[in-house]
């Protein structure tokens, strides 16, 4: 099957530093790639993964072209991972994954694939092909620093690293955080304990986007990874790699993140600050034996990039036979599902005070 990936992001395939929809396309055109398939990839013109890997064709893309005129002339289907403007759709066989979670008034497309199974639901759909990663890249320990991680990112509050420090702080627990925007210059936003300097110069390690052996490293080392997030988590990618690297993970029940953990046993969904402060010193005080099965299991259940390339290859399928994805019963506005919100009451910062 000849494949065409076509990625319209400000961001090169691999991406250097921060990239999630790009590590996907990524991830997923190399294991197609080495399951034997033709693959050509239409993206940022500083891409490099057909330097990597040279039996994948590349065409760069700039932003102004047309797509069809661009698509080799034995493609069998185009997957794309954003719609371009002035899209109107295309003479083959394609479809799109949605990355993100859209608002209802936003067109959903019928060939809508969704990167998780919450996630479709999240948008009144059903066809899903949940997000994998490549387990074997990511460097695995069953022993723990005591230290907990944090790669959302920081300056989105819905990412809810105000939280994460919080804990370290209650906790006396070292935090490597990434991002770019330092949050103790905001005190209005990130809030009290930006009173606390030497406690966070002491505690917090800020590094920018993390990549590379640093972030294998950390995931590695880290006996907690912070997804306590504020929002309907699309694909949680993060989550997929610290499994992938044994560390259990922290999460909420948003979105996607109850598919991937699995609560007392790779990781702690929590709805409430105490919670998330019970959880967490529960996870840093687990004995040697007990931290190894955690560890494990962890490894173990992390979600496949070759699971996610035999899914997309069933739904390829489907739509070069002319099946719709979707059915009109499908394409109507959903009905809104709650977050749950994780923050430090407001009593505890004044009884800190």
């Amino acid at each position: 099957m000849h494949i065409v990936q076509f990625c319209p992001t400000p961001y090169p395939i691999p991406p250097q530093g921060y990239g999630g929809t790009e590590r996907v396309v990524y991830w997923l055109a190399r294991a197609q790639h080495l399951a034997g398939h033709q693959v050509t990839l239409i993206a940022h013109p500083a891409s490099t993964l057909h330097e990597e890997f040279p039996g994948i064709g590349f065409i760069p893309w700039t932003g102004e072209q047309p797509l069809e005129p661009l698509l080799p002339a034995d493609t069998d289907v185009v997957h794309l991972h954003r719609i371009p403007g002035g899209f109107e759709g295309l003479a083959r066989p394609w479809l799109v994954t949605e990355h993100s979670n859209r608002p209802p008034d936003v067109k959903l497309w019928p060939n809508t694939v969704f990167v998780g199974e919450s996630h479709a639901r999240l948008h009144g759909r059903s066809c899903a092909v949940p997000n994998g990663v490549p387990v074997e890249d990511y460097r695995f320990a069953d022993s723990k620093d005591r230290m907990m991680l944090s790669l959302v990112r920081m300056e989105w509050p819905q990412k809810n690293a105000r939280t994460a420090i919080d804990l370290a702080l209650d906790l006396d627990l070292p935090l490597h955080m990434s991002g770019k925007r330092s949050p103790w210059l905001q005190p209005k936003l990130w809030g009290a304990w930006c009173r606390r300097p030497e406690a966070l110069r002491r505690l917090v390690h800020r590094h920018g986007y993390i990549g590379g052996e640093r972030k294998l490293d950390l995931l590695a080392r880290s006996a907690v990874s912070f997804h306590a997030v504020n929002w309907h988590e699309p694909a949680g990618l993060v989550v997929m790699e610290s499994l992938a690297s044994g560390a259990p993970v922290l999460a909420t029940p948003n979105g996607s993140l109850p598919d991937l953990i699995r609560h007392g046993e790779t990781g702690m969904i929590v709805s409430n600050y105490q919670e998330a402060l019970d959880a967490t010193r529960r996870m840093i005080t687990l004995d040697v034996d007990e931290r190894r099965r955690w560890a494990r299991r962890c490894r173990e259940q992390a979600p496949r990039v070759e699971t996610m390339a035999a899914g997309y290859l069933a739904v390829y399928e489907r739509v070069m036979a002319g099946e719709s994805l979707s059915t009109p019963q499908e394409r109507r506005t959903p009905t809104p599902q709650p977050i749950v919100r994780i923050t430090k009451p407001f009593f505890a910062w004044r009884e800190a005070e």
